[in-house]
C-alpha cells in the first residue's frame, strides 16, 4: 500500500475509534437515543474490523497493530 493510502486508512480507523468511543454505552449520545447509536457503534466496528482484514491482506500494519507495539 502506497503511503497516500496508508494515511487515508489510518485516519479512517483514528476517527472510527473516536466515534465507537463516543457511542459507549452510558455515554451521552447512548442516553439520548440508545437504538440509534447502537447501530452506529455496530457499523463503526465492523468498519474497523474490515480495515483491518485489509492491512492483514496487503501485509500493512493497522493503527490498531501500531498502538499495541508502543
Amino acid at each position: 500500500m502506497d503511503q497516500p493510502t496508508l494515511d487515508t486508512t489510518r485516519a479512517a480507523e483514528q476517527s472510527v475509534a473516536r466515534l465507537v468511543e463516543a457511542c459507549r454505552k452510558g455515554g451521552p449520545l447512548y442516553r439520548r437515543d440508545p437504538k440509534a447509536v447502537a447501530q452506529v457503534s455496530r457499523t463503526a466496528r465492523w468498519l474497523l474490523n474490515a480495515l483491518a482484514a485489509l492491512h492483514k491482506a496487503l501485509g500493512t500494519p493497522s493503527s490498531e497493530c501500531r498502538e499495541r507495539r508502543r
